[in-house]
């Protein structure tokens, strides 16, 4: 029969299911050797492939994408990967028998409480930045000193990886499907869901298997980013890592040696995102008085500064917290607001987009308004409103 409706118990089993693949994902416990050796044996066994041979360890990510480059090549032409046949050829079975049997309202459903909401904190926030991080520094590291070629063999190890505990969005919805009556299709998935349960990102060869750790600390800020001030925010046992602040790679001397961090890096700098948490790494209120930021406008709600940037203007507004610190005194903050203030005269035409602490955009008005450049105006369309909806909202 197919799978039409969830009842009000199958239902409620979601938010558990989601709960436990992202402990999974975002595991920092040492991997489970034996545990992730079965998984190993199953998954070969459902592609119909003898069992490996040779077994290989290592510590990281970065270490698995070198290693597997390098044990195809002493394995020659008895060292094919068979990632295809390990993950495709099953995850295409397991996929049509799956679609067969299950209505678009419950795949929908199972999508939106788990797989995707496991997939947009795990690979997302997680996997793909390390995967980013890798490819980067193997082509950088590899690829200067013995060619682009070679630079991108061994980068390209980074997409024939099965990424163990990072295939947990994938992994869980299926695991939903699972444990709501589908047991006999997703059993080929067995083996592929152990490793992910027990290890990090593994490579499949024929006759040998190179497998990794997962990480030893792993930190994100609250909205389920890679975030560290202070350290890399995520690392291995052999000390690689991901440098990220608010989701955004950095630099790893940027965060442990900060001091070095001067406004001609930071105007050098090409990319906007990593420019943009370059000020907030310098400070605000340091960068736009060693900036030489101009004050364009005040009044009773606080201070809009501008300083021009390559590529657009940073445009702040500063303000006093109204509530005292614990030792009486007062706070200031800088709030970034949209860089149409920047533009001459006493008025902007901005299209109204509300933003967060971090600069990056949450919703976008599709109407655009002629505002005063006042701090008021800024800050009102950070909200995506007029400064007299902005008004009105603050008085009630």
């Amino acid at each position: 029969m197919r799978l039409e409706h969830l009842t009000a118990e199958q239902e409620a089993q979601l938010p558990a299911i989601r709960d436990e693949w992202l402990r999974i994902g975002l595991s920092t416990d040492r991997a489970d050797r034996d545990r992730a050796l079965a998984g190993v044996r199953k998954a070969y066994e459902a592609a119909k492939l003898a069992p490996p041979a040779i077994v290989v360890w290592l510590d990281s990510p970065l270490q698995g994408v070198i290693g597997a480059e390098m044990l195809g090549r002493l394995l020659g032409r008895f060292g094919d990967q068979v990632r295809d046949q390990v993950w495709d050829q099953v995850w295409d079975q397991v996929w049509d028998q799956v679609w067969d049997q299950v209505g678009g309202q419950v795949w929908g459903q199972v999508w939106d409480q788990v797989g995707g909401q496991v997939w947009d904190q795990v690979w997302d926030q997680v996997g793909g930045q390390i995967g980013d991080q890798v490819g980067d520094q193997v082509w950088g590291q590899v690829g200067d000193q013995v060619g682009g070629q070679v630079g991108d063999q061994v980068g390209g190890q980074v997409w024939r990886a099965l990424y163990g505990q990072h295939e947990a969005g994938y992994l869980s919805f299926y695991d939903a499907f699972r444990r709501l009556g589908l047991q006999d299709i997703i059993h080929p998935l067995d083996g592929i869901t152990e490793v992910a349960k027990a290890a990090g990102w593994w490579w499949p060869f024929r006759g040998a298997v190179l497998l990794t750790e997962r990480p030893l600390a792993l930190q994100r800020d609250e909205r389920g980013r890679l975030h560290s001030e202070t350290g890399p925010a995520i690392v291995y046992p052999d000390g690689w890592g991901v440098w990220a602040v608010h989701g955004v790679r950095v630099p790893r001397d940027i965060i442990e040696q900060r001091e070095t961090l001067t406004i001609e890096r930071i105007d050098a700098e090409q990319n906007a995102e990593l420019r943009r948490v370059m000020v907030d790494l310098y400070d605000r209120d340091r960068f736009l008085r060693d900036g030489k930021a101009k004050q364009i406008g005040q009044d009773d709600w606080g201070t809009l500064w501008v300083r021009p940037m390559p590529d657009e203007p940073l445009v702040f507004v500063e303000v006093l917290n109204s509530t005292p610190e614990p030792d009486g005194s007062t706070k200031t903050y800088y709030l970034r607001v949209n860089p149409a203030f920047a533009g001459r005269g006493k008025n902007a035409t901005v299209e109204l987009v509300r933003v967060g602490e971090d600069g990056r955009e949450i919703e976008r008005s599709r109407r655009r308004e002629t505002v005063p450049r006042t701090p008021h105006a800024a800050i009102a369309s950070t909200f995506g409103l007029t400064p007299d909806e902005y008004r009105l909202a603050a008085q009630t």
